[in-house]
């Protein structure tokens, strides 16, 4: 079964499952059952029941909430691998933190013993989680348990009302990711396992905390539901951060295998929306009896991590490209060459870190001074050395770190006159404007230069912008500045022609931006939409050096002609990677991955050109062709996709030239209906598969449909 099919396998089932009748799991004795379903709802220990409103979505502004019906407890979890006696106390209630290593044990690092208990959510002063359950119905049933990492230090996961509008809360919504995930199987009301955590912090520093909490789908194994690799619900869960996901559709993606600590039901703990400020947050000071906690520290550093940014709390934002201009502010380079682990985690360096840093391309080091002369740098500390520099023209180049004569660091940088950002005109929000809406609908050319910016300051704002002039909005980088949307229009549309967008994130809303005619999407990010992430609706739009995951839609859809998108990361969308049903569009070095209907769709894409592009690890297939007359793809990796490699349907005078189409689950090259297809550069129409290499692909490296 293709991965398509089985996920529209899973939609139907899902749709069929209310009227399903199954016997309920004990651990559901004396909850409160939805009559609609016949089934126990879906509810967090000691938070209220909370169902989608008419939109379906939940964590929207149309959310029912019933004050009422109130979750107990389910599950419990606790660091350790403790006895299957009675629940213990959490660590975190005044005990001693159990401490790690980032990193699985094979990894150089040492992994979090947990243990998961059944619960009967009957809680008093001696059993404040409860008493433990041994609930045999549960036996041989996955649990997943997930770490949460308090970034900022606060001892508390998610965003807090403390931090409403601040950068700080942009940090905090980092925390609603799980650094590590692992699964055991029930026996007896008890699972146990170890957990690899994969970001930690240095020891100096005091590594960093974790809240480990857990979720277990119940219900039994059935063959006709997702070939029997998961159960078929309802879910528990100890205490979240968030309310959780609900839609199997979008969180199991993968390839249906056997359930078990292996398997790929780790992407089951993922939020709906991003919560309103300490609705459920997690404290990490025992108050909350499910949940556990857990010290991660860094491995020994090994290497030297580049970040930009001016001050050291920018440290922990990985770089892997950085766009200059030729003048002004966007000349400058701020940099931090920080000491990291394997794991790209800030480390404590041994004695004698001495790094030494060589750039080439348009680009001179100025500061420390000691760069100007060639002599390197000792780096002290985990904070790392701070770096600055100026252009000195156009073009590319690297910057180089080595120890000891060996490469430890390598970010390859570009400069542009487009990168050109001239200064602010308006910065937002303000004591006179607190309003983003109104600020960008009056902003303009205050200081003459022929350009309006509008500068969105670093911190978490509220959505649902519509921009209807001419203007650049620059955020303070991606992960920094945050638009929230509320579910019911695109987080940032943008009407007007020539629009340029840098530096922001876009979450949570039915598409992340809505890009017109002209418009350029540049080192953002569309994370967790509730449909696609990124829509080009306007011809010659643009987006680079961006992100889009974990959409519910596609990463990037493309629906005008002309349009560019060229190093971007396109991953675990649910939809495609990138779809394009649009004229001479151009897809140049894209990393597109793990997507859930495939990676790269060109639907009547005539003269669209695939160039450079790592198409790897999607569910359907990796770049497909319908009606794209006159396409060109040329130089890509298809790689462990579970579909075709490369697949051409209805599409004459292709060009398919230096591809690597290896190990995918389908057809290597599949062609059918198509004429004139040119499989190599060399003169003349060529066979498949010409210059190409498709070599270990399932269903064989070459297939031709004579219809």
């Amino acid at each position: 079964m293709t991965g398509l099919a089985r996920l529209l396998l899973l939609g139907a089932l899902l749709g069929a499952l209310p009227g399903a009748a199954q016997g309920l799991s004990a651990v559901f004795d004396g909850d409160p059952i939805d009559a609609t379903h016949g089934l126990p709802y879906e509810i967090l220990p000691g938070k209220p029941l909370v169902q989608p409103g008419p939109d379906g979505a939940l964590g929207t502004a149309d959310d029912i909430t019933t004050p009422a019906i109130v979750g107990d407890i389910d599950l419990v979890v606790r660091a350790g691998a403790v006895s299957a006696g009675a629940i213990p106390t959490a660590a975190l209630a005044g005990g001693a933190l159990p401490r790690a290593v980032a990193g699985a044990r094979g990894a150089g690092g040492s992994e979090i013993a947990f243990t998961v208990f059944l619960s009967d959510g009957i809680v008093s002063a001696e059993t404040p989680a409860g008493r433990r359950l041994a609930a045999a119905d549960m036996n041989g049933l996955p649990v997943i348990v997930a770490a949460f990492p308090d970034l900022d230090g606060d001892g508390i996961i998610g965003p807090t009302l403390q931090a409403a509008g601040s950068d700080a809360l942009a940090l905090e919504l980092r925390e609603l990711e799980p650094v590590g995930r692992a699964a055991a199987l029930f026996g007896n009301g008890v699972a146990q396992g170890s957990l690899a955590v994969r970001q930690g912090l240095a020891a100096s520093r005091g590594g960093l905390r974790v809240a480990l909490v857990a979720m277990a789908l119940t219900g039994p194994l059935d063959p006709a539901f997702f070939d029997g690799a998961i159960p078929a619900g309802p879910a528990i869960a100890t205490a979240l951060p968030f309310l959780p996901q609900r839609d199997l559709a979008r969180l199991v993606r993968d390839r249906a295998v056997p359930a078990g600590p292996d398997t790929t039901l780790q992407q089951l703990i993922q939020f709906a929306a991003v919560p309103p400020p300490d609705a459920y947050t997690l404290r990490l000071d025992g108050s909350e009896p499910s949940i556990d906690g857990a010290i991660i520290e860094s491995q020994a550093a090994v290497r030297v991590g580049v970040r930009n940014g001016a001050a050291a709390r920018d440290v922990d934002l990985p770089l892997d490209h950085l766009s200059l201009g030729t003048e002004g502010l966007a000349s400058v380079a701020r940099l931090w060459l920080v000491p990291v682990d394997r794991f790209d985690n800030p480390a404590d360096p041994p004695p004698g870190f001495v790094v030494s840093v060589a750039v080439d391309g348009p680009l001179r080091l100025l500061a420390p001074r000691a760069l100007r002369r060639g002599a390197p740098l000792l780096i002290r500390n985990a904070s790392g050395v701070r770096v600055a520099g100026r252009t000195v023209g156009a073009g590319t180049g690297t910057v180089r770190v080595e120890r000891d004569g060996i490469a430890v660091a390598a970010l390859p940088y570009a400069v542009d006159a487009v990168d050109n950002q001239p200064r602010a005109d308006l910065y937002l929000p303000n004591a006179a404007q607190p309003d983003l809406q109104a600020g960008i609908d009056t902003a303009t050319d205050v200081n003459h230069d022929g350009h309006v910016v509008v500068a969105v300051r670093a911190g978490v704002h509220n959505g649902a912008l519509v921009i209807r002039q001419p203007l650049q909005l620059i955020g303070a980088g991606r992960g920094r500045t945050i638009l929230l949307g509320d579910g019911g229009a695109p987080v940032l549309t943008a009407s007007a022609p020539g629009v340029i967008v840098r530096g922001v994130t876009a979450i949570g809303g039915t598409r992340g931006f809505a890009l017109g005619s002209g418009a350029q999407l540049v080192d953002s990010l569309a994370w967790r939409n509730l449909g696609d992430g990124v829509l080009l609706s306007g011809a010659a739009a643009s987006v680079r050096q961006s992100e889009a995951r974990e959409n519910g839609g596609d990463g990037v859809r493309a629906a005008a002609g002309a349009v560019q998108c060229s190093d971007n990361e396109l991953r675990d969308n649910s939809g495609f990677g990138a779809s394009v049903a649009a004229a001479d569009s151009t897809w140049r070095a894209n990393r597109v991955v793990r997507n859930g209907l495939g990676g790269l769709l060109l639907d009547g894409a005539d003269g669209a050109t695939a160039s450079d592009n790592r198409v790897v690890l999607n569910v359907g297939n990796g770049i497909e062709l319908r009606d794209a007359p006159s396409a060109r793809v040329i130089d890509n990796l298809c790689a462990f996709n579970d579909g075709t490699g490369l697949r051409i349907d209805s599409s004459d005078g292709v060009f398919v030239s230096g591809n690597d189409i290896d190990t995918n689950n389908g057809y290597g090259i599949f062609l059918r209906r198509s004429a004139d297809i040119d499989f190599a550069a060399t003169p003349g129409a060529q066979p498949p598969p010409g210059d190409n290499r498709a070599v270990d692909n399932r269903k064989g490296d070459v297939f031709i449909r004579p219809d």
